[in-house]
């Protein structure tokens, strides 16, 4: 997110001092490596952003509002994507379920 921060703050002139940003992701594990039943997610994320800057802060809302909307990895845990895992063996296709 910082990125798409950062670009949209230069592609509208807008007089940014500084930004800091913190995330913060909480993830899961569940069931058992052994028993082939182990289980893993995300339980949610934080951001926290710092600005310095003498914008109003409309325009900095809106800066962050942009950041949101054009953060390709949190618009991915937004709006789940379809997501295909292939795999080969020593160069052979390698089917992932039997």
């Amino acid at each position: 997110m910082l990125t798409q921060l950062s670009r949209f703050g230069k592609i509208t002139k807008l007089n940014v001092k500084s930004i800091r940003l913190k995330q913060i992701t909480r993830f899961f594990m569940k069931g058992s490596a052994l028993q082939g039943t182990l289980q893993g997610g995300a339980l949610g994320l934080e951001t926290h952003i710092e600005v310095e800057s003498g914008e109003p802060a409309e325009k900095i809302r809106h800066l962050i509002k942009m950041g949101d909307q054009t953060c390709f990895t949190l618009q991915s845990l937004i709006n789940p994507v379809p997501v295909k895992t292939s795999a080969t063996l020593n160069g052979e296709s390698l089917a992932l379920s039997e």
